[in-house]
């Protein structure tokens, strides 16, 4: 704790507290009141809970994963919900030698982000590692262990909305991380990103704007994630597209997946295809005009389009 100290922060941990925006002031459980100037709510999340599933795991932090490499002792896995984590584990158990059972609600693994088509891609990958993957099932696995899968939701008070610079509705009062449903220069609406690497962006940026030095968040958010021997990264926020255009051969890396939104580029996934991945960031950024012909065309370097007038 000493680092805190050293930077002139006093840190109170296990402290309920209650913040109350009119008085500007923030209530603690044992009577202490503290006023502020400006206050930032970064509750963060937890892992969404299964009730009817009391025995499951979860895997959030370090003793999570502790707890579930101790619980695994005959060398079978069951988990429930194939989205990033779910994939992740299945894949690292897969390199372990365990039998990995994969179920999910949907008709093919990280639908919702990538779509049917690389979904379904995915799926084959994931049963030519000897996944057994059972997709489109709602009934909870009977299987034990079981580790459960299936999102994040916000802590204690919920979901913020703040504006491009980290504000809430109330004044003074500011948001920031995962909890926070931010607006998007790169968008031109609220979005929210589940992983922490856009948390954590975040965060630093609002905590500018706190101190009266910050500008706008208008990184586009950017994650990868390792599934065997490939390298998944994702550039965008999760919205909705209306068609895809692909660079290279769909299905043998490297290549990338485009999403467009009435001709606009909104989102790529690239497979063991970084380099492409970093210049669609920068053109998300600018909101630059990318024709289709240029999208498909591996010689044509993205970072033209963020000089044109």
């Amino acid at each position: 704790m000493a680092q805190y100290a050293q930077a002139g922060i006093e840190l109170r941990l296990g402290a309920q507290a209650e913040l109350d925006g009119d008085a500007r002031v923030v209530r603690l459980a044992d009577g202490a009141v503290l006023p502020f100037d400006v206050a930032l709510l970064a509750t963060g999340v937890a892992a969404r809970r299964l009730p009817a599933a009391p025995d499951a795991l979860y895997l959030r932090r370090l003793e999570d994963a502790a707890a579930l490499r101790a619980a695994v002792d005959g060398g079978r896995l069951t988990i429930l919900g194939a989205g990033f984590i779910g994939c992740e584990v299945a894949a690292s158990a897969r390199a372990l030698g365990w039998e990995v059972v994969l179920q999910e609600a949907a008709e093919a693994p990280l639908l919702r982000v990538v779509g049917a088509r690389v979904g379904g891609w995915l799926a084959g990958i994931h049963r030519a590692h000897g996944v057994d993957l059972r997709l489109g099932a709602s009934e909870l696995p009977a299987e034990r262990p079981l580790l459960v899968a299936i999102g994040t939701e916000p802590r204690e008070l919920g979901l913020f909305q703040v504006d491009e610079l980290g504000r809430t509705s109330a004044e003074g009062v500011f948001a920031a991380g995962d909890c926070a449903e931010w607006f998007s220069p790169s968008y031109g609406r609220h979005v929210r990103v589940e992983h922490f690497q856009t948390a954590w962006r975040h965060g630093a940026a609002v905590g500018r704007a706190m101190a009266g030095a910050g500008e706008p968040f208008a990184e586009a958010p950017w994650f990868w994630s390792d599934q065997y021997d490939l390298n998944l990264q994702y550039a965008g926020a999760g919205v909705p597209w209306d068609e895809e255009v692909v660079r290279g051969s769909f299905g043998e890396p490297p290549f990338t997946v485009f999403q467009l939104d009435g001709g606009e580029l909104v989102g790529a996934l690239g497979v063991n295809d970084a380099r492409t991945i970093s210049r669609v960031r920068r053109v998300l950024e600018a909101r630059a005009r990318v024709s289709r012909s240029e999208l498909e065309d591996p010689s044509f370097d993205l970072r033209t389009s963020l000089h044109r007038g």
